[in-house]
């Protein structure tokens, strides 16, 4: 009887075991994947502020070339 639970038991410690292996390798995952995150992130809203910028830069562009050409 003690040698069935003892073999029990190494088989559920072998099996916890391996599920803290799997949880450990889906925390440093799930950490890459916000690392990642955060980085494109930031490289989105950089990338529309150049694009923001860019539109505004041309919309002062136009609006000072329709004022030279209403003063003809």
């Amino acid at each position: 009887m003690n040698n069935k639970i003892d073999i029990t038991s190494l088989i559920l410690q072998a099996l916890s075991l391996q599920i803290l292996f799997q949880d450990y390798n889906n925390v440093d995952l799930m950490e890459e994947l916000q690392r990642q995150d955060k980085f494109y992130l930031k490289t989105i809203i950089e990338q529309n502020e150049q694009i923001i910028n860019l539109l505004m830069e041309g919309r002062n562009i136009n609006a000072r070339q329709d004022s030279k050409k209403s003063r003809r």
